[in-house]
């Protein structure tokens, strides 16, 4: 019986193909998970807030794993219980070596909790454990949800001042929530009250802040409303 070249083939891949899913079952039930490959050197970067808890639940967390089988979504739970952390990412030093930068919250204002300034992030997160000038940072009106995080009024004023311009920052004294004005109203030193509505948008919303307090022609108006940054609005 004839076997034509293209039936040689199709054996000669099928049975490639039985070989590559043999080897990739034994990697996956046996290498990537073998001791050959465990980790037991773990470096921790780009921590500075509860630096030692941080670094020592991170090292906890990977104590079963190897290089072959590094699991961030468990590295993500082990510090989910810290606020100041914001993302994490992981490198291997084939075989042992584990390598996981931190990215953390900046504060960007501050906030009065149960009576005390506490450093709050962009995004809502009350951030305990760190160290931090209140004077250096503008104070903001908030109280807490149910999760701990800053309500929606505080989170709009926390959006807003997160968002504005680096050569700003050192400008900002301060936002509050007024519904009469709009919503989030910032207290700019050497500028007119500024209005932003939600906090949504908020960097177009500062884009258009700065492109009207730099009109030559604006003469000294009360307020600026940004809440459409399209179609700011100056008055007294």
């Amino acid at each position: 019986m004839k076997v034509s070249r293209g039936q040689v083939l199709r054996r000669r891949l099928a049975g490639a193909g039985a070989v590559a899913v043999i080897l990739l079952a034994v990697y996956l039930v046996f290498l990537r998970n073998s001791s050959l490959f465990a980790v037991d050197q773990v470096e921790v970067s780009g921590v500075t807030a509860n630096q030692e808890r941080i670094t020592a639940a991170l090292v906890r967390a990977s104590e079963d794993m190897t290089t072959l089988h590094v699991r961030e979504d468990d590295l993500r739970k082990a510090v989910g219980s810290f606020p100041t952390v914001a993302a994490l990412s992981t490198s291997t030093d084939f075989p042992h070596g584990l390598k996981i930068e931190v990215t953390e919250r900046p504060p960007v204002a501050v906030a009065k909790i149960d009576g005390e300034p506490t450093p709050v992030s962009a995004d809502g997160f009350v951030l305990t454990g760190i160290d931090f000038d209140p004077k250096e940072l503008p104070s903001l009106d908030a109280d807490l949800s149910e999760d701990g995080r800053l309500g929606g009024e505080g989170a709009s004023q926390a959006a807003i001042l997160g968002a504005a311009p680096e050569e700003l920052r050192p400008r900002l004294r301060s936002a509050t929530w007024d519904l009469d004005r709009g919503g989030v109203v910032v207290d700019l030193d050497g500028a007119p009250e500024l209005r932003f509505g939600e906090g949504d948008r908020a960097a177009d919303k500062w884009e258009a802040a700065v492109t009207v307090l730099a009109d030559p022609d604006l003469g000294s108006p009360g307020y600026v409303d940004v809440s459409v940054p399209g179609r700011p609005v100056s008055g007294s």
